[in-house]
């Protein structure tokens, strides 16, 4: 992953490096159609619309992801989101479908991903402006403090 990996050259010039947009990236939309929409030159990876097909997470239309709330969630994230609510208190303050319909009930989540195939799925969150994440807990100390999400998902287990 460290070719992929943009760097400032100087160490005087760091505090203000900018990482340059890839070629052919457009601005994101903004929220909260962003939770539902990505263009596809942001993340082109087309593949996904094909090993994601039969969860109904992704679909490609007109140079345009968009995500219909499905994924591992057959009956869509907000009839799941129901369910946990059941059990759960979620009314107070596959990867990132589940954060993104949770940030309508004010929990902020983010989503764990390992470094394996999900890379894909975890770009798609970002540009859905979902906080995700790749790596595996286990080997890694997260950069962020204690309690600053409200739940934490993993992109195998829900």
């Amino acid at each position: 992953m460290i070719y992929r990996e943009r760097h400032c050259l100087a160490d005087k010039e760091k505090l203000y490096c900018l990482i340059p947009a890839p070629k052919g990236y457009v601005a994101p939309f903004r929220w909260p159609k962003s939770r539902d929409f990505v263009p596809y030159a942001n993340v082109p990876h087309k593949s996904l619309t094909v090993e994601k097909a039969i969860q109904n997470w992704v679909h490609y239309e007109e140079n345009v992801f968009r995500f219909p709330g499905g994924g591992k969630f057959p009956q869509g994230a907000d009839k799941y989101i129901e369910q946990l609510a059941s059990v759960m208190p979620i009314t107070v303050g596959k990867v990132a479908s589940l954060g993104a319909y949770l940030l309508k009930k004010n929990v902020l989540t983010m989503s764990f991903a390992p470094r394996d195939n999900h890379e894909a799925q975890v770009q798609f969150a970002l540009e859905r402006g979902v906080p995700a994440y790749i790596g595996v807990l286990g080997s890694i100390k997260l950069p962020f403090p204690s309690r600053v999400f409200d739940m934490a998902h993993c992109s195998q287990d829900v």
